[in-house]
């Protein structure tokens, strides 16, 4: 099997990201330095040489790929799998908000990937189990299916920090940063097929 070179990309900001709200499954669009942030990734597109993309169906993920892979001609597959963790009832607020609701441990209970926290959620919404399994099927169905070797993906923060927790990139999850229209980079080399090893982020 050939190397398959998969680039997860973070949509670009949403006046939500601006203003430190949690998103999550709420379909909230770009805004100014969203879409300019996708822009500035056209060259790198480009560059990488994309045959194949994938996106969250949530608008914000999709027209980041829209607006950074418009100039090569590829038809974009809407992904429901990779579409933002569903924070249920918490959408919406702050962190002090959420706090002030829910108590101050809660925040950090959810965040956390120690096995025994890996069930908690906001009332309505998703568990971090719940979401690393959708999450492996997803990547894996890419990597294992698709026939190109360098790929795109738009998904969202929150995910992308669950990827380095399922598949094992050796830097704790906390240090890992992903800013609104960050690449970064995953192989999958064919032997072992269950894992996507982590090269790193490609650009500030």
């Amino acid at each position: 099997m050939k190397l398959k070179n998969i680039y997860v990309i973070r949509h670009g900001e949403t006046d939500w990201n601006k203003n430190s709200r949690f998103q999550g499954r709420t379909d909230i669009k770009l805004n100014d330095q969203g879409r300019e942030q996708a822009a500035l990734l056209r060259p790198v597109m480009q560059q990488l040489q994309i045959e194949s993309v994938y996106a969250s169906s949530l608008a914000r993920a999709y027209e980041t790929a829209e607006i950074a892979t418009g100039d090569l001609k590829l038809t974009i597959q809407k992904e429901d799998r990779l579409r933002e963790t569903n924070i249920g009832e918490a959408e919406g607020m702050t962190i002090d908000e959420i706090n002030e609701k829910y108590g101050e441990g809660n925040l950090q209970k959810w965040r956390s990937y120690e096995e025994r926290l890996l069930d908690f959620r906001f009332p309505n919404g998703e568990s971090k189990r719940e979401v690393m399994f959708r999450l492996r099927q997803v990547f894996l169905d890419i990597a294992q299916n698709s026939n190109r070797s360098s790929i795109a993906v738009f998904s969202h923060g929150m995910i992308m920090r669950a990827m380095t927790f399922v598949f094992s990139t050796g830097i704790p999850w906390e240090q890992h940063v992903f800013h609104n229209g960050s690449v970064h980079h995953y192989l999958w080399s064919g032997e072992d097929t269950e894992r996507l090893i982590y090269k790193g982020k490609l650009n500030p």
